[in-house]
């Protein structure tokens, strides 16, 4: 499948979705998405599970991508897309089954709001470590690790992110922008309470925790209020240097 994903979605659009046109756009996603679905996706919810719930995001994606015209589509962009929502299933499927049989029968709707919203925070975050210079596949890797669990305490994630190879630092940066302490809230949750995204990514101390998880600061662990031996942050991210952990 070499045509572009822009290509398929604009000839998709124009005839109104009519199967015989989509044939081609169908057989893309599976060539281009679900053949390479992550295995830990198809770990917990199953082969086919996996699959099924992939392709129906992957539909879902590209008709509101059909819609935007301006906006510039490609099958690297879907996939990714497809992987985080994926991600997000993982999530409250470990959650579920963490739980009391016997309440087995309560609705997952709060759950369920809360693991929808997670995708736009940590796409935030993935950009913002872009930005610090991180590649943008590793920063995507890294943020799936560390979300990729049913515990989303600040130890939780440094332990799986370094139990990939991270480096602790690195690990205890990520693990502040994501969770977060009694003293200084998280830079997730206070997206997640409409702060502003400018404000919420000037912030020194939010900075300093980007610093860390993009490997640019090496003495940075942490501590009980997120600050302990972090050095100065770089006045821009586009003028930082290379760190040694980018590639983690």
């Amino acid at each position: 499948m070499t045509i572009e994903l822009q290509e398929l979605l604009a000839d998709a659009a124009a005839s109104k979705w009519e199967p015989e046109i989509s044939e081609e756009l169908a057989r893309g996603i599976e060539e281009r998405i679900i053949a390479f679905l992550p295995s830990r996706a198809k770990a917990a919810l199953g082969a086919e599970e996996a699959a099924q719930r992939a392709r129906v995001i992957a539909w879902e994606r590209c008709k509101i991508l059909a819609a935007r015209p301006e906006v510039t589509a490609s099958w690297g962009y879907l996939a990714n897309t497809v992987r985080w929502r994926l991600a997000d299933s993982v999530r409250a499927e470990a959650l579920r089954r963490q739980r009391h049989p016997l309440m087995q029968v309560l609705p997952d709707r709060a759950d369920v709001r809360v693991m929808t919203e997670l995708g736009p925070l940590l796409e935030a975050v993935a950009v913002e470590l872009t930005r610090m210079g991180l590649p943008e596949w590793t920063a995507r890797r890294i943020l799936m690790v560390a979300t990729e669990g049913p515990r989303l305490e600040r130890s939780a994630i440094r332990s799986r992110l370094v139990s990939t190879g991270i480096a602790t630092s690195q690990a205890e940066g990520i693990a502040w922008l994501l969770r977060g302490g009694a003293a200084n809230r998280s830079a997730v949750a206070r997206l997640a309470t409409g702060q502003h995204r400018a404000e919420v990514f000037s912030d020194p101390l939010v900075r300093r925790w980007l610093a860390a998880a993009a490997g640019m600061d090496a003495t940075f662990s942490g501590g009980r209020r997120g600050t302990c031996r972090a050095s100065a942050v770089p006045p821009s991210a586009e003028s930082s240097s290379p760190g040694l952990a980018r590639t983690a």
